[in-house]
């Protein structure tokens, strides 16, 4: 059995590459996927006000088997666990540290997204400035959203490939129809 998962980016992604990832994320270096469609056109449209591009939703379908591979999933609600979770993740290292990304042994991590803020809340939380209590409060979780992180090579075997489809907002619109990976390279 299997899952279709969104990506929201702002270009053409086919063959995940985790090395291309970002650091300091929420669930650590990772490929980040989302049950919610409209949560990944967000995402793609933020990338592209940031850096520029085409924003572009991609649609992976992952196998269920992946969830047999060692992982960790959070609840739907954002808890103490859920939030020293990810200030481990983000958290700023010094240089010399020979903690590696991600900065933990997973395969996967599920569990609910934290708004845009989140990196405000990880940094007055670390500081002291508030407490664990307030952090989950200001941390809002994005309600009924999912998100999947995959951090290595064998969750990545879990992605079929040959079922790949894309949407791009071109001329103020999202286009209507999915369209395949191959239809796409060429």
């Amino acid at each position: 059995m299997s899952r279709f998962m969104y990506h929201g980016t702002n270009m053409l992604i086919g063959k995940i590459n985790l090395e291309k990832s970002r650091l300091r994320t929420d669930f650590g270096k990772g490929f980040y996927l989302t049950d919610s469609i409209e949560t990944a056109r967000n995402w793609a449209a933020r990338r592209v006000s940031a850096v520029g591009g085409v924003a572009t939703v991609i649609r992976y379908d992952i196998s269920s088997d992946v969830y047999k591979l060692p992982g960790k999933r959070f609840e739907n609600t954002p808890t103490s666990q859920w939030l020293e979770f990810i200030v481990m993740n983000r958290k700023r290292r010094e240089k010399s540290s020979s903690m590696n990304e991600p900065r933990h042994a997973h395969c996967w991590v599920s569990g609910p997204i934290a708004d845009d803020k989140i990196a405000n809340v990880v940094e007055d939380y670390i500081t002291g400035d508030i407490t664990t209590e307030e952090a989950i409060i200001l941390a809002r979780a994005i309600p009924q959203v999912f998100q999947l992180s995959l951090h290595t090579l064998s969750s990545l075997d879990m992605v079929d490939y040959n079922s790949v489809h894309i949407k791009q907002f071109k001329d103020s619109k999202w286009s209507k129809d999915w369209i395949t990976w191959d239809a796409v390279k060429k």
